[in-house]
């Protein structure tokens, strides 16, 4: 009787070890996917930290682009305006000559008439075509709004082409088809205007 109780206990410790031992390595496989995790999760910390720098560098340079583009469109409308400037300057230096008389009366200075604006010959006869094109008799345009209206009245919508369709007999699937369209929204617009 002592042997088979010696017997049962050292079963039962045998298998009370074997459990430890199982325990033990799933605790072990938890430790390990933990540290992976962790490892993941600063690999995506710094993935994100390195993707948000790019995106920062590539927004800086393209401010810095934007910022030398109107620097040189800035220096090219002066240099523009420069070269107007000198030509209407010199223009009103001739006019000056030849109306010196009336220069003298008025109390202008020539520098004065300089800083007037000048809008060049070539921009005010654009300008000009460009409003008799834009204007246009109003009546033509009544005409063919009403031969427009016309011609959208004629054309059957969506909606009646449906209508349409389903008095003729086909079924939902078939309108669907021909208007490729969805069955539900066929049976939406039939059921709400049924």
């Amino acid at each position: 009787m002592v042997i088979g109780l010696i017997i049962i206990l050292v079963i039962s410790q045998l298998i009370c070890f074997y459990f430890i031992v199982i325990l033990n390595t799933k605790i072990a496989k938890f430790k390990d996917l933990e540290k992976r995790q962790d490892q993941l999760i600063r690999e995506m910390d710094d993935a994100i930290s390195l993707y948000l720098v790019e995106m920062k560098e590539e927004n800086d340079r393209l401010i810095d682009e934007l910022s030398s583009i109107k620097q040189r469109e800035f220096k090219n409308n002066d240099i523009k305006n420069q070269k107007v400037a000198m030509i209407n300057l010199e223009e009103a230096q001739e006019n000056a000559g030849a109306t010196q008389d009336e220069s003298l009366q008025k109390k202008e200075p020539v520098e004065n008439i300089a800083q007037k604006a000048f809008v060049p010959k070539k921009m005010a006869a654009n300008a000009y075509k460009q409003q008799a094109v834009n204007e246009t008799p109003a009546v033509p345009q009544a005409k063919e709004t009403k031969t427009v209206e016309k011609d959208m009245s004629s054309l059957p919508t969506f909606e009646q082409k449906v209508l349409n369709l389903y008095r003729q007999g086909k079924s939902i699937d078939e309108i669907a088809k021909i208007t490729q369209k969805g069955k539900t929204e066929i049976e939406l617009l039939i059921k709400f205007h049924a």
